[in-house]
């Protein structure tokens, strides 16, 4: 198994896998996720970026997780304390390849990118109902630090 970056060469694969990714988010929260494909154009933009990457896990030539990281900044305002950031924008894994410590792998390309760009942290945001995704980042000494509250109509 292997980590890399993804490649223009990945992208027909990793849109199989994001259609797998959305069919997971739209089973935990159905009311604000559904199934869908993706266009090339959103791989191919993020492999262009000078600001973003996608790390695959690849195992017999085949992709089998994915992490898509973005690198931010803090407000430019007077009242924030200015720091540069990782900000984790999608992560999966394909269902059969989970707790066999990829995600750990591909969790640490990721650091590891971060720090190479001068990053302070990194961040995720992850569904309050997905157990296990918050558990895997409890484990990686990810802490709360916000909670985004929602008043629907």
């Amino acid at each position: 198994m292997e980590i890399r970056l993804a490649t223009f060469n990945d992208i027909e694969e990793l849109c199989l896998l994001y259609r797998a990714f959305f069919a997971y988010n739209a089973k935990m929260q159905p009311k604000y996720y559904k199934e869908g494909e993706i266009i090339e154009d959103y791989p191919k933009s993020v492999i262009l970026s000078k600001e973003e990457d996608i790390f695959v896990a690849v195992n017999d030539n085949v992709i089998i997780g994915f992490i898509h990281i973005q690198e931010n900044e803090t407000p430019p305002y007077e009242s924030y304390v200015s720091y540069k950031y990782a900000e984790i924008i999608e992560f999966f894994i394909a269902e059969e390849f989970r707790k066999q410590g990829i995600g750990s792998k591909l969790f640490n390309s990721v650091k590891e990118w971060s720090k190479k760009r001068g990053g302070s942290y990194i961040e995720a945001m992850v569904l309050t109902n997905a157990r296990g995704e918050i558990k895997f980042y409890e484990k990686k000494a990810f802490k709360t630090k916000m909670h985004i509250m929602r008043y629907e109509f």
